[in-house]
């Protein structure tokens, strides 16, 4: 072999001997956590991951055990400030226990579609001054510590909806804008139940078997625009009930409701209200004409509605009118919107 020719085997073989040792060294880094996530072998089978912000989630939709995830949040985590917690669908865990996420804190803890059961007082508590949203929704929970709501300085965000929560809370919270307890098992609210939420602007309530309002129960919440009681068992709403503030957006189709006393709704601007599929059979100038004087649009429509002289004054006013849904019709059928207001000047 001429020196040319060693010279050259002698560098190809450097060159491979390089090869092996990058190839080697990114098989090794494979297996090394993706910085600031833990080592993926300390919190499987979780699995975490970050976005090029540097927002570590954590997904551990498939743990087995309240145990095994106690396991995984006691191993080494060197940076505990997670963005999100996921369990999705996970069909073991049936408590969130007090100490479970170990030292782990996070902007946004997401429990859906499981078995949850019951979360124990403090079992968040790492994530007071963090958390912005609680989503526990779609799960069989009876038990949560609304009493520790307040602690959660950041919380903007409380979706407890399909659950089977039946004793209603006392909420109190500085910094919650939007409250969903939807699908759940509560008949009344108590008329502390939301005083303690000045700055709410959303409160959903639908389907809870509800079936009355105390005076005062939504009343003096200065950012409150959303309220929805669909499909409740209310029968009327009484004076003092809900006020708004102005561009207020009420929702309270599906009930029984045949009687809404003067100043029962206040405040609500040019806003909606949704009173369909009730059992109105009156519309009291005193009410609704407040209402549409105001400029609010008003759906009535599945409403057992007398039409004789009682409705002149809605009929008469083309103004009105134009706020009324168009599928709004007498008891038999016949359409507010082809009622013809003449008559009603003449025989009214």
């Amino acid at each position: 072999m001429t020196g040319l020719h060693r010279l050259l085997a002698l560098l190809a073989l450097a060159l491979g001997t390089v090869a092996v040792s990058v190839a080697e060294e990114k098989a090794k880094d494979a297996d090394l956590r993706s910085l600031p996530c833990p080592d993926p072998h300390d919190i499987s089978p979780c699995v975490c991951t970050v976005d090029m912000h540097h927002n570590m989630d954590i997904d551990c939709s498939q743990v087995e055990s309240e145990g095994q995830l106690a396991q995984i949040f006691s191993s080494n985590i060197p940076f505990p400030k997670f963005n999100k917690l996921l369990i999705k669908g996970n069909p073991h865990l049936t408590v969130l226990r007090n100490g479970d996420l170990g030292p782990a804190s996070f902007q946004i803890i997401q429990m859906t579609d499981g078995v949850l059961e019951e979360v124990q007082d403090g079992a968040l508590s790492m994530s007071y001054s963090t958390a912005t949203r609680i989503d526990l929704q779609v799960n069989r929970l009876s038990k949560f510590p609304f009493h520790e709501i307040h602690s959660f300085t950041a919380l903007t965000t409380l979706w407890l909806n399909w659950n089977s929560l039946s004793e209603f809370p006392q909420i109190r919270s500085d910094s919650l804008i939007e409250i969903g307890l939807n699908f759940n098992f509560f008949s009344e609210i108590p008329l502390n139940g939301f005083q303690g939420v000045k700055n709410v602007n959303s409160i959903s309530l639908y389907v809870n078997g509800i079936t009355t309002i105390v005076p005062g129960t939504f009343t003096d919440l200065p950012h409150l625009r959303y309220l929805f009681l669909s499909s409740n068992r209310l029968s009327e709403i009484p004076a003092g009930a809900i006020e708004f503030n102005g561009n207020g957006f009420l929702f309270i189709e599906q009930n029984n409701i045949s009687k809404i006393a003067v100043g029962a709704i206040t405040g609500l601007g040019d806003g909606y209200v949704r009173l369909n599929e009730n059992s109105l059979t009156v519309l009291e100038e005193d009410v609704f004409g407040a209402f549409l004087s105001a400029g609010a649009t008003l759906n009535i429509d599945d409403n057992p509605l007398g039409c004789g002289c009682e409705i002149a004054w809605l009929v008469t006013n083309s103004a009105y009118m134009s706020l009324i849904s168009p599928g709004a019709s007498c008891y038999d059928g016949e359409l507010l919107a082809n009622l013809d207001p003449t008559i009603y000047e003449d025989f009214c």
